[in-house]
């Protein structure tokens, strides 16, 4: 079963035996964004408050989302349908099925009285030395300069040959292979909107570490910790109302939300706080 499948099933069952309730709004900003905007997220709000994000700028795989849609059809959705976009092929479709998966698992969450801890860095926790060659899936431009600063290894990989280089430790490459001999890796959520996630987790099993990361990765991580990954570090949103005014108005969620780190030995699994949480009819 793909990672896609798993992710989809733990979420209907959050749904049958938690009464997770329809969709109160969806926030579809413009995918193609003005200079000066700094609002790069559309949001899936439900009714009982809990919200997921998805990534806005994709580019033309989003093309024409804030036409294609019209926010009113998705008032009183029942969640079920919304997470049926995820099974989609269509890069929209699935940006607004995670957004709908991330919000089901925040209310799940919420009824089972798991909190996710607090993050203290933006790369799920990973800490670089020397020695270590990591594995990047998707483009860090901060974390990138950093590590060539220090001289650690580092293969980066991307999905367009013009962005291909290699310098002494530093290279970008076209293949996954080039993955395999990595002892850890970073890669953003992204891996779970274009169907290339079980490619990576086979390709990166041999590595100690691995971090999925990103402002979109707020899902279940019990399908990727079985595969290996060690933490996932995304946000999540406190406040809904707040966080939607902000958006709607270009800005950052700010407080509104906050970043956590869920890692793989803090983790209880959806089986335990399903039996501790008493959520078994």
């Amino acid at each position: 079963m793909s990672v896609k499948s798993e992710l989809l099933e733990l979420a209907e069952i959050a749904v049958r035996l938690c009464a997770v309730p329809e969709v109160r709004e969806v926030f579809l900003p413009d995918p193609e964004p003005s200079e000066d905007r700094d609002a790069e997220f559309g949001m899936v709000i439900l009714e009982d408050g809990s919200a997921g994000l998805y990534y806005a700028w994709l580019g033309e795989d989003q093309a024409g989302m804030n036409t294609r849609y019209q926010p009113d059809q998705f008032k009183g959705m029942p969640v079920m349908d919304l997470l049926g976009y995820y099974r989609s092929d269509d890069p929209a479709d699935c940006s607004l099925g995670l957004a709908a998966l991330n919000a089901v698992t925040s209310s799940f969450y919420r009824r089972a009285g798991f909190q996710r801890n607090a993050a203290g860095n933006s790369l799920g926790g990973l800490q670089f030395n020397e020695g270590d060659h990591v594995g990047m899936i998707g483009y860090f431009p901060s974390l990138i300069s950093k590590l060539r600063e220090r001289q650690i290894r580092l293969t980066v990989l991307e999905k367009k040959s013009k962005f291909l280089e290699e310098d002494g430790l530093f290279r970008v490459v076209l293949d996954p292979e080039c993955l395999r001999d990595c002892n850890k890796v970073v890669s953003t959520a992204s891996t779970l909107l274009n169907n290339s996630i079980d490619e990576v987790l086979e390709i990166t099993a041999g590595a100690g570490e691995m971090a999925i990361i990103g402002p979109t990765a707020g899902f279940f991580p019990d399908p990727l910790f079985r595969r290996g990954v060690t933490a996932i570090g995304g946000s999540e949103i406190l406040n809904a109302t707040t966080a939607l005014l902000r958006l709607k108005a270009d800005q950052r969620v700010g407080d509104a939300g906050r970043k956590f780190i869920t890692r793989v030995e803090d983790y209880p699994g959806m089986d335990r706080m399903l039996h501790d949480g008493g959520l078994l009819q």
